[in-house]
C-alpha cells in the first residue's frame, strides 16, 4: 500500500466503486490505491487518508451501491458530493480521455471535482437513511404491483389470473405496512411532521409526493429557488446558436422526485388547485404544448414548496408567487 507523505495542500478524493473493491485517486497529490469494498476497506481507507488534507470526496451515484461508503467517508468528518455519472462521461470527453480502468476512473472523477468543485451532499443519518430506503422500497412495491395488473390483463388462463390476484393481495398488504412504518416515522419527527404539513397544504400534493420529497428532497428550504430547481431537474436548458433559437429543455436532476412531481402537477394544474389551473390554462392558451406546460407546474410547485419550508408557511392562494 502507497503511504501518503503528510499533504498540506488541499486535495480532492475521486472514488470509483465497484461490487467488490473500489479505487480512490488524491490529486494532485496522484497518489492512488484499491480497498475492498467493505465495512474493513473503509476502515482502511480512513487510515491512509489520515495524513492529507481532503477537502472534498467525490463519487458517482451508483443507484445505492455507493452509499455504504459514502456514509462511512461523512461519518468521519468528510464533505462527499456523489455525481451523476452522466456528467463525469461528459467530462471525460470534453477533456479528451477514452481510456477506461477503474483507476484511470478515479482520476478522472477527482478530476472532475477539482476542476468543477461540486457542492457536498447534505450530512446524512441513519433515520434518513432507513427512511429513504423505505421510501425506495414502496417505489418497488408499486412497480411490481403495476406489472402484475399488466398481466392480469393479458392472461386467459384462469389459474393464472387467480395466482395474480393473489400477488397482488399480497402487494396491497406490503404497501399498506410499509406506509404505516413511513408515516410513523414521519410523525416521530417534528420537522418531517411540519414539512409533511407544508407539503401537504398545497392543494393536489397528497401522502405519497409529501413522503418522497421528505425522503429525497432535504434541501427544500436550504438553498435558492434556482438551484433548487436545477437540483430536481426542472430548470429550462436553453439551446440557442447564434440566431437560432432552440427549444428549452430540462435534464439531469433527481428523476425519482419528478415522477412523483409530473403526477402530481398533472392533478393540481387540471383540476385540483385554481391557482396551478389558472397558470397552466394561460400557459395552453400562450401557445406552449401540454407536456411543456406541465413541466413548467413542476417548477413552480419546487419553488412555491421551497419558499413556503424557508419560511415555515402553509399554503394560501393568495399569497404573492416566488420567481
Amino acid at each position: 500500500m502507497i503511504t501518503i507523505p503528510a499533504l498540506l495542500s488541499p486535495q480532492t478524493l475521486g472514488v470509483d466503486i465497484s461490487k467488490g473493491w473500489f479505487d480512490v485517486f488524491l490529486h494532485p497529490a496522484c497518489a492512488k490505491e484499491r480497498f475492498d469494498n467493505t465495512t474493513a476497506g473503509f476502515r482502511k481507507l480512513i487510515r491512509w487518508l489520515r495524513e492529507a488534507s481532503v477537502e472534498l470526496a467525490v463519487m458517482e451515484a451508483t443507484g445505492g451501491l455507493e452509499m455504504p461508503l459514502f456514509v462511512a467517508l461523512q461519518a468521519a468528518g468528510y464533505p462527499v458530493a456523489r455525481i451523476n455519472p452522466r456528467w463525469i462521461r461528459d467530462f471525460a470527453k470534453a477533456t479528451g480521455r477514452s481510456a477506461k480502468t477503474d483507476q484511470q476512473d478515479a482520476c478522472l472523477i477527482a478530476l472532475y471535482g477539482a476542476t468543477m468543485r461540486p457542492a457536498p451532499d447534505k450530512v446524512s443519518d441513519h433515520k434518513a437513511q432507513a427512511f429513504k430506503a423505505l421510501c425506495a422500497r414502496r417505489r418497488q412495491i408499486l412497480h411490481l404491483k403495476c406489472q402484475e395488473m399488466n398481466r392480469q390483463q393479458q392472461t386467459q388462463d384462469r389459474v393464472i389470473a387467480r395466482m395474480i390476484r393473489q400477488t397482488i393481495a399480497f402487494l396491497d398488504k406490503q404497501l399498506d405496512a410499509i406506509e404505516a412504518v413511513i408515516d410513523t416515522m414521519i410523525q416521530r419527527d417534528a420537522n418531517w411532521r411540519r414539512r409533511r404539513e407544508i407539503i401537504e397544504s398545497i392543494p393536489g400534493l397528497a401522502a405519497a409526493t409529501a413522503r418522497t420529497l421528505i425522503a429525497e428532497l432535504p434541501e427544500l428550504g436550504t438553498i435558492s429557488n434556482k438551484q433548487i430547481a436545477a437540483l430536481v431537474g426542472v430548470a429550462p436548458i436553453n439551446r440557442d446558436s447564434g440566431k437560432q433559437k432552440g427549444y428549452r429543455a430540462i435534464g439531469g436532476g433527481r428523476s425519482g422526485i419528478r415522477r412523483i412531481l409530473y403526477m402530481a402537477a398533472m392533478g393540481a394544474a387540471t383540476r385540483n388547485n385554481k391557482r396551478l389551473v389558472a397558470i397552466y390554462k394561460r400557459l395552453i392558451a400562450s401557445g406552449k404544448k401540454p407536456k411543456v406546460a406541465i413541466v413548467a407546474i413542476m417548477r413552480k410547485i419546487v419553488v412555491i414548496l421551497n419558499t413556503m419550508i424557508r419560511n415555515d408557511q402553509t399554503w394560501s392562494a393568495d399569497r404573492a408567487e416566488p420567481a
